[in-house]
């Protein structure tokens, strides 16, 4: 056995593991998946809208939010104007009989929700991002969590708005599988992201803390690691639909994942006193050292795969050249079954499997022929997208130099 090989062993036993692990932890708690706490309506709620030129969406997001299935004397509404250059600011003035507009410069999301927060006197608040569009019951299914004092947090299901062309097939996908993901995290209590389309927050915590970080690319991320690293529970629904738009081309998928990334690494390493410590929990202990070794993974197999398809390609371009023909070698026998073709079998495997109970979790239709492109897009393509992002925010960070700012 070579080096090579020993390699794909321990990343093929660190992938067994964590698959495993995940699968269990979602089975353990199968009845669970789909069912929420009673919501305690009693509750009040104030929702932050940031819009920055948001002419094209924010009317819907708005009238969604007025028509929630909750009291509607226990919620309220804070739409803040970020400096638009468009007609945002004029629609938003459409519905200032029922909610509260602020109107400011433009100082980027963070600082519009932080202006927000301080006219919030509600005992929890929401962020919403104004391209973003809640199911009716949305907050119904997710103020429930909060009867545990120990609550400080609750992520919503994020899914598109719409999978038209390849892009956004990809990305159906991936949003799809993170709604299994998260639920799974919250059960394990790793959850680092309180995504910025609709998660609910104690608003206490905020104000004490000092609100969202207008230092960071990810403000939504920065958030739910300070509640981890002070010891707060993040939990999820995935009845809290929330449906907002995707970027239509990959250039525009690259530069949201870049920003995405960036502040992975800013938090990363701002809350690395977590790494191995009993106060970060499971987050500290074992997830993120496990994130550490799924990127290096990826990037080494889909970079030594690459290698391996261009070498085959090479080689037998040059055969043909030299010979005028392709000797074929029909045998067949376990030794020349390089580990990396196990490893693409067990990864489609468990993805496949992981699917479909991502689309139960998802309250999505299973039957799974409705997206196959969405699927074969997703298993085929991401992965190298995925490195690829990983790569390009590294690059970006190097040439920029202003990549981690905190």
């Amino acid at each position: 056995m070579d080096l090579i090989d020993g390699i794909y062993i321990v990343f093929f036993t660190l992938m067994v593991f964590s698959s495993a692990l995940w699968l269990i932890v979602y089975y353990s708690n199968l009845n669970k998946v789909v069912k929420d706490p009673e919501p305690n309506v009693e509750k009040s709620i104030t929702v932050i809208v940031p819009a920055y030129n948001e002419e094209n969406c924010v009317r819907k997001c708005i009238e969604a939010l007025l028509n929630q299935d909750y009291p509607r004397d226990k919620y309220s509404i804070i739409a803040v104007n970020d400096g638009s250059e468009d007609s945002t600011l004029e629609i938003l003035k459409e519905f200032e009989d029922e909610i509260k507009i602020i109107d400011k410069e433009n100082t980027g999301k963070a600082d519009s929700m932080n202006q927000a927060l301080k006219h919030v006197d509600t005992e929890l608040v929401s962020s919403m991002d104004a391209d973003s569009i809640p199911s009716p019951t949305y907050l119904k299914t997710m103020v429930g969590y909060f009867n545990d004092e120990e609550v400080y947090g609750v992520t919503p299901a994020l899914k598109l708005t719409r999978d038209d062309n390849l892009v956004e097939k990809i990305q159906w996908t991936e949003y799809i599988y993170q709604i299994f993901l998260r639920k799974v995290f919250a059960f394990f209590d790793v959850q680092y992201v309180l995504p910025g389309p609709g998660s609910l927050y104690r608003a206490d915590f905020l104000k004490e803390t000092g609100g969202w970080r207008t230092d960071t690319h990810t403000e939504d991320m920065e958030v739910a690691f300070r509640m981890m690293s002070d010891g707060k529970k993040i939990e999820n629904s995935t009845n809290a639909e929330v449906f907002t738009d995707p970027p239509s081309t990959f250039k525009a998928l690259f530069k949201q994942r870049i920003r995405w990334y960036k502040g992975y690494l800013e938090n990363f390493f701002g809350y690395r006193d977590m790494f191995f410590n009993p106060k970060g929990g499971n987050l500290g202990m074992f997830l993120l050292p496990l994130n550490v070794l799924w990127i290096i993974m990826l990037l080494f197999i889909l970079t030594h795969v690459t290698y391996n398809i261009v070498s085959t390609v090479s080689s037998a371009v040059s055969t043909v050249i030299l010979l005028g023909y392709y000797p074929l070698d029909l045998t067949l026998s376990l030794t020349r079954l390089h580990l990396f073709h196990v490893f693409i079998l067990f990864f489609l495997t468990i993805g496949i499997s992981t699917m479909l109970l991502s689309l139960f979790s998802a309250n999505e239709d299973i039957k799974v022929i409705n997206k196959k492109v969405n699927y074969l897009t997703f298993f085929v393509i991401y992965p190298y997208l995925f490195a690829m992002f990983w790569a390009a925010t590294v690059v970006d960070i190097i040439v920029n130099k202003e990549g981690i700012t905190w």
